[in-house]
C-alpha cells in the first residue's frame, strides 16, 4: 500500500484519539476540559486577556505570577475565540502540529518507509500523547516545540542561504523558550544541537546558536527560578511506576512500548561506536524518564524511535512460520492500541464532573469575593476556577510560600480531634469554608467516617453547612462575630 496513505491514516487516528474524549464528555454532561492543571492556567489566561499580565496568582495572592509562554499562548486563544474553545483547540493544535513535525523528522533524516511508519504509528499509540494533547498545559507546548527543534535540526537537501537562517532563528527560538518552560527542558534544549552535530554533520553549525540561547535563558531565568522554589517534603518520589500507564499512571507510556524500546536499543546497539553520543544519550534519556516524570515528553519521542525501530524490523524480517510473524504483530498493535484507548476513557469519564462545577459555581453566592477555602490541593484548581475565590493549597506545590507550612496547617486542620484547637488554625489562616468531596472521604484524606474534621464540622458555632450534594460538602468558618 502506499505510504503516503498509510501515513494519512496516521494523522486521522491521531485527530480520532485526541476529540473522543471530548465526543464522550459531551454525550455524558461532563465539563469538556478535562484534568485539573489546565483550570489553573484557564484562570490565569483568563486573567491576563482581561487585565494584562498579574503581579500574583489569581488563586493565591502570595504567590507571585512567573510569567509562562504557554499562559500567553492560551490568552491570545481565550482573547480571539473564547475560554472554552481556546481551552480545547490550543492543546489540539499543538498535538496535530506535533504529529506534522514528526512525520518531517522520519522523512528529512532519511529512515526506511517502514520503520518511519512505525515510529509516528507508535509516536501517536500513546497514552502520554493523548493525556498531553487533551489538556491545556504547558507541557503541551514544551512536547511541541522539542519535536519542532528536532525537525529544525534535520538537513534539508539543496537549502538556500534565506531559508536556512530563518530555520536557524526559528531553532533559536524554540530553544529559548524550552529553556524557559523549566530545568529540564532546559537541559534537552541545551544538548540536542551539538548532540544532532555528531550524529549527522550535514547540520549546520550555527544551529549551535539553538543551545547557546537555550543556556543563556537557563542561567538567566529558569536556575534563578528553580533556586527559589521550596520542595514540598511530603511529597513521595514514584519512581518508575510514573513513566508506566499500563502500571495506573495518570500519563505515563505504555508497557508495550516500553518494551519495544528496550529491544531496540538492543538492536541498535551495534552501531555504539559510529553513534557512541547517541547511544549514551538515550540511555541516559530513558533512565531519567523512569526517575523524573518532566522528563516523560522527551523520553516518548526517544521511545517511538526504537519502538517503531523494533516493529519495523519484526515485519520486514524472514520468519519460520509466518503465521507467528503475524500473530505477534497484531498482539504489539493491539498492546499499543488498547493502551491509548484506556486512557482516553479514563480521560474521557474522569473528573472533573458536573457536581464539582455546581458546588464550586454556587461559592460565589455564598462566600465573599476574597474569601480563602481549604480543600484537597488536587481539587484546588476546579474550586479556584469556577468558583473565582482564593484557595489555601493547590497542586502547585513547589511555586507555593512556604508550602511545608502549609500542608502541615492542612493537615492539622483535616485530622483535628479537639474543636478549642482546631478554630486558631483556620481563623490564623482565614480559611472561611472547607470543602469536602467524596473521594476525600473515602481514602484520600480519611479512611473511616466521621473521622477527626469530620465529626467536629456538627459544631454549629464554627460551622454552617453551606452547601450539600451526594458528592461535595461546603461547610462556612463562622468567625467570633459572625452569626450561623
Amino acid at each position: 500500500m502506499n505510504m503516503r496513505i498509510l501515513t494519512r491514516g496516521v494523522v486521522l487516528l491521531a485527530i480520532a484519539l485526541l476529540v473522543l474524549p471530548f465526543i464522550i464528555r459531551f454525550i455524558s454532561d461532563r465539563p469538556l476540559v478535562v484534568g485539573s492543571e489546565g483550570y489553573g492556567h484557564l484562570r490565569i489566561a483568563e486573567t491576563i486577556a482581561q487585565k494584562g499580565i498579574p503581579a500574583y496568582d489569581p488563586a493565591m495572592p502570595e504567590r507571585y505570577y512567573v510569567v509562562n509562554p504557554f499562559d500567553l499562548v492560551l490568552a491570545g486563544g481565550v482573547k480571539l475565540i473564547g475560554a472554552l474553545p481556546g481551552a480545547l483547540l490550543l492543546p489540539f493544535l499543538l498535538g496535530m502540529g506535533t504529529v506534522w513535525c514528526m512525520i518531517s523528522i522520519v522523512r528529512r533524516w532519511k529512515i526506511s518507509q517502514p520503520t518511519a511508519l512505525c515510529v509516528v504509528l507508535v509516536f501517536v499509540l500513546s497514552p502520554f500523547f493523548v493525556d498531553v494533547f487533551t489538556q491545556p498545559t504547558p507541557r503541551a507546548l514544551e512536547f511541541f516545540l522539542f519535536v519542532l527543534l528536532v525537525a529544525l535540526l534535520a538537513p534539508v537537501p539543496a537549502e538556500g542561504q534565506m531559508r536556512s537562517w530563518a530555520r536557524t532563528l526559528a531553532a533559536v527560538a524554540c530553544g529559548a523558550v524550552l529553556a524557559w518552560l523549566g530545568m529540564i527542558p532546559a537541559f534537552f534544549a541545551v544538548i540536542l544541537p551539538p548532540l544532532a552535530r555528531t550524529i549527522r554533520r550535514t547540520v549546520p553549525q550555527r544551529m549551535l546558536f539553538a543551545s547557546g540561547s537555550a543556556l543563556l535563558v537557563l542561567f538567566a531565568h529558569t536556575l534563578p527560578m528553580y533556586l527559589q522554589t521550596e520542595s514540598p517534603a511530603f511529597a513521595k518520589p514514584m519512581l518508575a511506576v510514573h513513566a508506566i500507564s499500563d502500571f495506573g499512571s495518570a500519563h505515563g507510556l505504555s508497557l508495550f512500548a516500553w518494551l519495544l524500546a528496550l529491544i531496540g536499543l538492543v538492536l541498535l546497539w551495534r552501531f555504539k561506536k559510529t553513534y557512541y553520543a547517541a547511544m549514551i544519550a538515550i540511555s541516559i534519556t530513558l533512565m531519567s524518564v523512569l526517575l523524573l516524570p518532566s522528563a516523560l515528553v522527551f523520553g516518548h519521542v526517544v521511545i517511538a524511535f526504537l519502538a517503531g525501530y523494533t516493529l519495523a524490523f519484526f515485519s520486514t524480517m524472514r520468519w519460520s512460520f509466518e503465521d507467528i510473524r503475524v500473530l505477534t504483530l497484531v498482539v504489539l498493535m493491539c498492546g499499543l492500541l488498547f493502551s491509548t484507548l484506556a486512557h482516553g476513557m479514563a480521560l474521557a469519564q474522569g473528573m472533573p464532573n458536573n457536581e464539582i462545577k455546581r458546588a464550586a459555581m454556587n461559592m460565589q453566592d455564598i462566600l465573599a469575593q476574597d474569601a480563602t477555602l481549604l480543600t484537597h490541593p488536587d481539587h484546588g484548581f476546579w474550586f479556584s476556577y469556577w468558583s473565582g475565590r482564593q484557595v489555601f493549597l493547590d497542586g502547585w506545590l513547589a511555586q507555593t510560600p512556604d508550602v511545608n507550612k502549609r500542608w502541615e496547617t492542612a493537615q492539622g486542620i483535616w485530622h483535628a480531634q479537639d474543636i478549642m484547637r482546631l478554630r486558631p488554625l483556620l481563623f490564623k489562616n482565614e480559611i472561611d469554608a472547607v470543602v469536602i468531596t467524596q473521594d476525600m472521604r473515602e481514602g484520600l484524606v480519611w479512611d473511616v467516617p466521621e473521622q477527626d474534621i469530620l465529626f467536629l464540622l456538627r459544631n454549629n458555632e464554627t460551622f454552617k453547612n453551606a452547601y450539600r450534594s451526594s458528592s461535595v460538602d461546603i461547610w462556612a468558618v463562622l468567625r467570633p462575630n459572625s452569626s450561623p
